[in-house]
């Protein structure tokens, strides 16, 4: 009797760079295999820094940054005390410098943080998890992790193009954490646990841990706890440097 040989199984193709974008925020589990399986990273860090770059420039352009000072420093008992001579030179070096912190910010800022992050946490799976990734494959989960964070940086631009020069408050321009809603007077602790409370932060790192738990699902059960944990720590440490 003939025997039929049966077909070798295809190999699974791999998600484009479009793909790999929509599929981080659609499906994530299977977009985050296939970044481990093949690590790519330039199409969402590339966006992420020029779209970074945009709203930075913006915010430096539509930000009334004396009126900003004056509100900022109003908060402190050494500016209190000056005279008004100090204060009007203390405002005139922060209204110089601002827009050139926020071009550099945008410049740099997200590049910047994209890379702390994935350092973070490569270093956290491996050394608690055993996870044995590399670098590259940990940085291109990052990046795509990172895909909300495009969609909150377009709707930003869109406000502060709709917006008059003046009309930016820098902090809370686009709404989209807890400190945007608190009264004017809350005490500085509670402003810089309300900012740390952000919907497109928490979406980010959300993904993060869906993309590290892919990259190693025998090793890697509850990404959630490692990702989360960290970030808990890191925020109840900027409150208590806030309340001191």
């Amino acid at each position: 009797m003939a025997t039929t040989s049966l077909p070798a199984p295809e190999a699974q193709a791999s998600i484009n760079h479009i793909g790999r974008l929509s599929g981080a925020l659609f499906g994530p589990k299977q977009t985050f295999t296939d970044i481990a399986r093949r690590p790519s990273w330039a199409a969402p860090y590339v966006l992420l820094c020029f779209l970074s770059l945009v709203v930075g420039i913006l915010l430096g352009q539509k930000t009334d940054w004396r009126a900003f000072f004056e509100r900022q420093d109003s908060q402190s008992s050494r500016f209190d005390q000056m005279s008004q001579e100090q204060k009007d030179v203390m405002l005139d070096r922060q209204v110089q410098w601002a827009p050139k912190i926020s071009f550099a910010f945008g410049l740099v800022g997200a590049a910047a943080i994209v890379l702390i992050v994935a350092l973070v946490y490569w270093g956290a799976f491996n050394l608690f998890k055993g996870a044995g990734l590399t670098f590259g494959t940990a940085f291109g989960i990052t990046a795509h992790a990172f895909v909300p964070t495009l969609i909150g940086s377009v709707v930003g631009i869109v406000i502060l193009l709709l917006k008059a020069k003046g009309d930016v408050d820098p902090e809370h321009f686009l709404a989209s954490n807890l400190a945007a809603f608190l009264p004017d007077g809350t005490p500085h602790w509670l402003e810089v646990l309300g900012q740390s409370v952000e919907v497109f932060w928490i979406w980010t790192l959300a993904l993060v841990a869906i993309g590290f738990a892919a990259a190693n699902p025998k090793k890697i059960k509850g990404g959630f706890t490692i990702v989360f944990g960290i970030w808990l720590a890191w925020v109840c440490a900027k409150v208590a440097w806030a309340a001191l």
